[in-house]
């Protein structure tokens, strides 16, 4: 029988909480002790998303997305795309403060 063997991460205490996001990214200020990635939109969109979460008191983080499926597929492949993380305690917030601040944000992502 094989035994487990349970190595802690090197400096796990020293290193800051969002230490695992993705690099060149910023937050709104509020932080949470994990995090899932939420939705993809044009930069000036997560702006003011990460603004609508902060006044709805949900963690949130946006960086440049990876180069992945959604960027090759998309009509607008090549343009910028920011993923917006939000704090996984307040997830059913940022769900219902995203329905109150989208329609409006709408048209600006449709030109984006």
């Amino acid at each position: 029988m094989a035994a487990s063997i349970s190595r802690p991460a090197p400096r796990a205490g020293g290193l800051p909480r969002l230490w695992w996001l993705p690099r060149g990214g910023h937050g709104n200020g509020l932080d949470d002790t994990a995090w899932a990635p939420f939705l993809d939109v044009p930069p000036d969109v997560a702006a003011a998303v990460l603004a609508a979460f902060a006044a709805a008191g949900v963690p949130a983080y946006a960086a440049p997305a990876p180069a992945g499926w959604y960027r090759r597929t998309s009509r607008r492949a090549g343009l910028p795309v920011s993923r917006v993380w939000v704090g996984t305690s307040a997830y059913g917030r940022a769900e219902d403060a995203l329905m109150t601040v989208l329609p409006p944000l709408l048209p600006r992502a449709r030109s984006s």
